[in-house]
């Protein structure tokens, strides 16, 4: 045990992989929040956005989206990364979340590794010198000869164009779409009516969501944290029984997984269920 907690007391990485989400209704309700020092405010329109986005999430999953078709210059060549569906997370400590948040939206839905391990998901492979030109020996091996060039989605640039790393600070992990995973029900299909509530819920969505949404990935025991974009949210969450966030996160947790068991006697809640914070309490972590 002692060597154990050695060995996290040192961790230079965290075990929580993060999902944001969020931009879209930042963009449109809120988009100046960030400059409010460190407050993360809402208006009571924005908290229920917030929270049929979390329900949504709790009940049907993850989205999977597609990055459009990429052609980078590789050294004197190009090379051409396809769309392919795709989810990201980072790898971040909880003090860092405001950055990240700015950039994707203020709900964090956390994760442990072994959600993505499951799914063929991994880390990125960074390469330098930014977005327009690259000289990485490994990335023009992989691109000359991977079978399958989806699998360039695993690479990105450190940086737009400045040497700031601004991407390599969010050390990215992706799950990109297999058809093993189809198979195997650890991704959905929304357009496929024999998912039914699946299908249900993609119909209610607007044109230009049902074209962004590709595949749903629903989340299991790995499940282990939500950072909420204000503590009001939070509390509505936690309080309110109507909205059905509680129910989901049982129905979640009640799996009898790996991510699940927990020692000690059983409680009135079923599971290891995650942790909940907001997001102006995550800078004292």
């Amino acid at each position: 045990m002692d060597e154990f907690l050695d060995h996290y007391d040192r961790a230079v990485h965290s075990d929580f992989l993060i999902h944001w989400t969020g931009k879209d209704l930042d963009k449109e309700h809120s988009p100046s929040w960030h400059t409010s020092g460190h407050r993360s405010r809402t208006s009571p329109e924005l908290d229920q956005l917030y929270l049929e986005r979390l329900r949504n999430i709790l009940t049907y999953g993850l989205w999977m989206t597609e990055e459009g078709e990429r052609t980078r210059n590789l050294g004197t060549a190009q090379i051409t990364i396809p769309a392919t569906p795709q989810c990201c997370f980072t790898e971040l400590k909880l003090s860092e979340s405001r950055r990240h948040a700015k950039s994707y939206g203020r709900l964090g839905i956390g994760v442990k590794r072994p959600f993505l391990f499951q799914r063929f998901g991994r880390p990125l492979a960074y390469f330098g010198y930014g977005e327009e030109n690259s000289d990485d020996k490994f990335l023009e091996a992989c691109s000359r000869d991977l079978r399958d060039k989806s699998l360039l989605n695993f690479f990105k640039p450190m940086n737009r164009d400045k040497l700031t790393y601004e991407y390599y600070a969010e050390s990215e992990w992706r799950i990109l779409y297999f058809e093993e995973l189809l198979r195997d029900r650890k991704i959905i299909d929304p357009r496929d009516n024999a998912n039914a509530a699946h299908h249900e819920y993609f119909k209610g969505l607007p044109p230009e969501h049902q074209r962004k949404l590709k595949y749903l990935i629903p989340l299991d025991g790995w499940f282990a944290m939500i950072i909420y974009p204000c503590l009001s949210i939070k509390n509505r969450a936690q309080w309110e029984t109507k909205l059905g966030i509680l129910d989901q996160i049982e129905k979640i947790k009640s799996v009898d997984d790996h991510g699940n068991r927990v020692e000690g006697p059983p409680g009135p809640r079923t599971g290891n269920w995650p942790i909940e914070v907001d997001l102006d309490a995550t800078m004292h972590f």
